[in-house]
């Protein structure tokens, strides 16, 4: 006999928009039997709303009437379950899980491969089921992870910035507010003859600016696209190795995503040209099985891996786990576009694991507009949710449905 009130009825998806209709979002909706719904959103433009809704069919068949606490319905399991020819493991060996293609060194043409889409919506129903678990257990999910933190340090991340006095502009308004961290995004390219100076100009007024005790990270997450064009990767490669040797002289808490997501190669020429370097990555790699080889290498110091996108909370956990055990001088730092499951998981770690977490100041309200609350980090530290599941509920009095998928077939 089932008991209704843990027994998932349906997968689906809501969009919800506010009560003039503007400013639509998407969340995933699993509803048990008993009524008790869990969420995981917004999702992250269309492109992860296409994922899930595509695969409506599939997540039902596989997940109706099963116990929300049944290990086989998180992420690593549920995908072998779908996909019983194509493990996760392929990532190991540098190929896609799906299509079989070498991954290293491949070129994106969009954020997210066409693989790593569909593994977004598998992260957001692990992150619906964590979802779930928590409201049934009356207990935030870092708590049945066995975390007890209640308060992070946070950075906050200050994308935009083309000049050096707005970059230090924003960064002396957060100091001011109380983050010691942050994280500037440089924008000048490969391309622009002056590049590495123009670059190296917003990264000395900051240290001459800032107070002591402030620490910065650089993202050049947008600096190396085209780096994969066989004509031009030579010259970028040296320019990026440059970029980031005149770094050095200002110690960055540490240097993001120099190259591309899937160029492992470009990671170890860098890490070999500066091995002093303090390379962070890992936000658009999927799975433990991506992030493995990397660290193997020796070629990551702090892992990104976001929850909704890398494989939810569970594929999260297994990468704290993973790290923990085999590569002690790693640190773990979620990246947080949303701020709900990477408060979460960092909760649930040690602060010599899990240091801090991301504030993305750009993003993060916006996305928050629909809950009971919107936590935010206060004088750089966020109090983390203490509510049933994982986070602050929707608010239903802020929003209207306007629109439920099911599944259809």
């Amino acid at each position: 006999m089932l008991d209704a009130e843990w027994t998932i009825q349906e997968v689906r998806i809501i969009e919800i928009a506010d009560h003039n209709l503007q400013n639509e979002q998407k969340y995933v909706e699993i509803v048990c039997y008993g009524g008790l719904k869990g969420h995981a959103g917004p999702l992250d433009g269309q492109y992860q709303f296409l994922a899930v809704k595509n695969r409506l069919h599939v997540f039902n068949k596989f997940l109706a009437k099963r116990d929300i606490f049944d290990p086989e319905i998180e992420f690593a399991s549920l995908w072998d379950t779908v996909y019983p020819a194509h493990p996760l493991s392929s990532y190991e060996q540098g190929k896609d899980p799906l299509n079989g293609d070498n991954i290293w060194r491949s070129h994106r043409t969009s954020r997210h491969s066409a693989t790593g889409e569909i593994i977004t919506a598998f992260s957001a129903i692990d992150i619906a089921i964590w979802d779930l678990r928590g409201k049934a257990s009356a207990m935030p999910v870092n708590q049945l992870l066995h975390g007890g933190r209640t308060e992070l340090e946070a950075y906050v991340s200050c994308m935009g910035s083309k000049t050096p006095q707005e970059a230090v502009e924003k960064a002396t308004y957060w100091y001011d507010k109380g983050f010691k961290r942050h994280k500037c995004f440089l924008p000048h390219r490969p391309v622009e003859a002056a590049g590495v100076r123009n670059n190296l100009h917003i990264i000395e007024r900051l240290h001459q600016t800032l107070p002591q005790d402030a620490q910065v990270m650089y993202d050049l997450s947008r600096l190396s696209d085209q780096l994969d064009d066989p004509s031009t990767r030579s010259q970028r490669l040296s320019w990026l190795n440059e970029q980031v040797k005149e770094m050095l002289n200002y110690r960055p808490v540490w240097i993001e995503e120099p190259v591309s997501p899937d160029d492992i190669e470009g990671y170890a020429m860098i890490k070999q040209a500066s091995p002093e370097a303090v390379l962070a990555g890992g936000e658009h790699l999927y799975t433990r099985w991506s992030l493995k080889p990397y660290l193997d290498k020796g070629l990551l110091d702090y892992v990104q891996c976001d929850p909704e996108w890398c494989g939810g909370i569970s594929e999260s956990i297994a990468i704290c786990k993973m790290v923990e055990t085999s590569y002690p001088n790693v640190r773990v730092v979620p990246h947080g576009h949303m701020v709900l499951a990477a408060s979460q998981i960092v909760a649930a770690q040690s602060e010599s694991l899990s240091p801090f977490t991301e504030y993305l100041y750009q993003v993060i309200p916006d996305r928050n507009r629909y809950f009971t609350y919107a936590p935010e980090p206060v004088n750089g530290i966020l109090i983390v949710p203490q509510d049933p599941g994982v986070g602050p509920a929707l608010d239903d009095s802020k929003y209207k449905i306007i629109r439920i998928h099911k599944d259809e077939e």
